[in-house]
């Protein structure tokens, strides 16, 4: 997994941990979209993708480049029209005058949107600055499903790179996306692991109890569904 992970660092990234590279970049899209670029080094070599190392997938939170806020911990905002994040390192990466950037300044937030084939587009916010769980720590940017005053729902998302034996066939090697849910409580300041069952849900949120007895003799609704969980936060976080 280690080697994996520094080959595909070091080939299609190369360079990004510097504050700039010299490359030229080279856009291919329709529509104002960027769907991917080709990185070329100084002497006119173009660096591989991950699909031809042989690895399947994409270590992007989508595929191609999206326009977003950041919102930097020092109080400024920027924003950038070609932006995207790596969900393989938790970083985001940028292009500016042609040339190819990792954002180092500390961030607290960012919006990055991406437009569809439709017209229509799909926006994702991101937030760090939380207690320490699992293997994350306060600068692990999570994706903000609700913000609440006394509840927020957090997703945690992270790729890896994971090797498949197929049947009657080789080895390959995929982006794998690994999902978990938390509930952040900011007046505690704490942050608890969330299952998508009822009786996990009513465990984590003990003080909750009767709010969530309450909701559900009112509502119907699935758990296993983010939307009707993100609804289910949003009633506690209001009644309770």
């Amino acid at each position: 997994m280690k080697k994996a992970f520094r080959l595909f660092t070091m080939v299609l990234l190369s360079t990004l941990f510097s504050k700039q590279i010299n490359a030229q970049t080279k856009y291919i899209g329709n529509s104002g979209t960027m769907n991917f670029f080709e990185i070329y080094d100084t002497e006119g070599n173009r660096i591989k993708s991950a699909g031809e190392l042989g690895i399947n997938g994409t270590p992007l939170l989508r595929p191609g480049w999206g326009t977003g806020i950041v919102q930097y911990l020092n109080g400024t905002a920027v924003a950038y029209k070609a932006i995207t994040f790596s969900l393989l390192e938790n970083k985001l990466f940028y292009i500016q005058n042609k040339k190819l950037f990792m954002v180092a300044q500390p961030v607290s937030s960012f919006d990055i949107s991406y437009a569809g084939d439709e017209g229509d587009s799909v926006t994702y916010h991101f937030k760090n600055g939380f207690p320490f769980i699992d293997n994350q720590d306060p600068e692990s940017l999570y994706e903000l499903l609700y913000e609440g005053e006394n509840l927020q729902l957090l997703q945690w998302n992270h790729k890896k790179i994971k090797e498949i034996n197929n049947y009657g066939g080789g080895r390959e090697k995929e982006f794998f996306l690994d999902q978990q849910l938390y509930v952040y409580l900011p007046k505690e300041n704490r942050i608890a692991v969330l299952k998508q069952a009822l009786p996990a849900i009513k465990k984590t949120l003990p003080a909750y109890a009767a709010v969530i007895k309450t909701y559900f003799d009112t509502h119907t609704a699935s758990i296993r569904d983010k939307e009707d969980l993100v609804y289910l936060m949003a009633y506690l976080d209001k009644h309770h």
